[in-house]
């Protein structure tokens, strides 16, 4: 970065399109239906969910239906009650028309900073925050299309912003990575300019107050994308190694609980995912790619067939904490990357500091294996002691 360019504020309407949700008619309601109808009650902790009250609705040529009908990174926020609520659409999410209680925004195709700024815990909370401000003093709180397109947005000294959304990131080369991490980690310059203005805005409580809330979210965000960054070289220098194949440290699963053969959930797939983890913790610590098959293709967590991504990672932790003894979650560390377009779970253990056993239910004895080469091995009670012994003295 030549000099020090100036940090500035845009708002959302500078940066993507907002519509209004669509109002159905009566007669366009069903209970069974082509399009989910979105409303404020289907977003709940940031994920969409159903409910027993939804609606569905049809096809119709209607413009208004047609710029309502949900794509994967429009930007979903509640406008009606107290509670403001934002929800980012996603390609494994059900068809959907978003309804008439939300707004929705819509960014170019070629720039999803936006998107990316949401994403992040403080991104959401700082909109949230400023779109519960848009309504104060209204005696009916609803936030109106002209209050939400002028809410601000940071936006950071780089010259090409798509540079700094995920789907950028996603697609770069590790080279070009490097780069932009470089960039962004030299930012020093911008967040001391913006603390001499904060200084000099003493007595100005309105101006203080304001460059307080966009140093806040300038260095979150800053931070927030080296985070991104630095995972996506991990990731690409992922790929390179699924090529070379499975060692004593490295293991692929195709799936977690899907049997691709027989084609139905099975225990025993769920168990050989366990039965590494617990491995890799009594050895010398591990990754299992879930997700890999053994010939190193990339199937992706979708083999597993559940509603989410959520739905996933809630069922790993559920399987770790009912079937492995003591609590591993000191030692592990799990997360979701793309390779190829594919998610698949990438699971990060580390040795533990005292023997850890496989519970796989309550009817049956208490397992402890370790790592023998490339797979895991199930040592009988005699050897496990003196393992134990070995590796773990009190």
């Amino acid at each position: 970065m030549n000099g020090t360019p100036k940090t500035r504020i845009a708002t959302i309407n500078e940066l993507a399109v907002i519509f209004p949700g669509y109002s159905p008619l009566p007669e366009e309601r069903k209970q069974q239906g082509k399009y989910l109808l979105i409303g404020g009650r289907n977003i709940n902790d940031s994920r969409l969910e159903k409910t027993n009250k939804d609606s569905y609705v049809d096809d119709t040529q209607k413009d208004s239906f047609r710029r309502a009908i949900a794509q994967p990174g429009d930007i979903i926020v509640s406008t009606l009650f107290n509670r403001r609520k934002l929800y980012i659409y996603r390609d494994t999410d059900p068809m959907a028309v978003v309804n008439n209680s939300c707004a929705i925004i819509r960014t170019p195709e070629n720039n999803d900073y936006i998107v990316s700024y949401l994403r992040t815990l403080k991104g959401q909370e700082h909109f949230l925050q400023d779109a519960e401000k848009a309504t104060s003093g209204a005696l009916i709180p609803r936030l109106s299309l002209s209050a939400l397109s002028n809410i601000q947005i940071p936006l950071l000294p780089l010259s090409e912003l798509q540079r700094l959304g995920d789907d950028h990131i996603g697609s770069s080369t590790t080279d070009d990575l490097i780069v932009l991490r470089d960039e962004l980690q030299s930012k020093d310059a911008q967040i001391a300019e913006l603390r001499v203005q904060l200084n000099a805005s003493r007595g100005k409580e309105g101006e203080n107050e304001r460059l307080k809330s966009q140093l806040t979210q300038v260095t979150t965000y800053y931070e927030d994308r080296i985070r991104k960054i630095k995972s996506q070289i991990s990731t690409n220098n992922l790929k390179s190694r699924i090529v070379h194949g499975e060692t004593s440290k490295f293991e692929f699963k195709s799936s977690l609980r899907w049997n691709l053969k027989a084609n139905r959930n099975d225990n025993n797939i769920e168990l050989a995912t366990l039965k590494t983890i617990v491995a890799f913790c009594n050895t010398q610590g591990g990754e299992l790619l879930i997700g890999v098959a053994d010939d190193h293709t990339i199937l992706g967590i979708e083999q597993d067939h559940f509603a989410n991504e959520d739905k996933f990672l809630l069922h790993i932790r559920n399987l770790i904490t009912d079937k492995i003894i003591p609590s591993v979650f000191q030692y592990i560390d799990y997360d979701l990357v793309t390779i190829d377009d594919k998610r698949i779970c990438w699971v990060v253990c580390k040795q533990s500091k005292e023997d850890v056993w496989l519970k796989p239910d309550k009817n049956t004895p208490e397992a402890f294996y370790v790592r023998s080469g490339p797979s895991s091995t199930e040592l009988p009670p005699r050897d496990a002691l003196h393992y134990i012994q070995e590796h773990f003295p009190k």
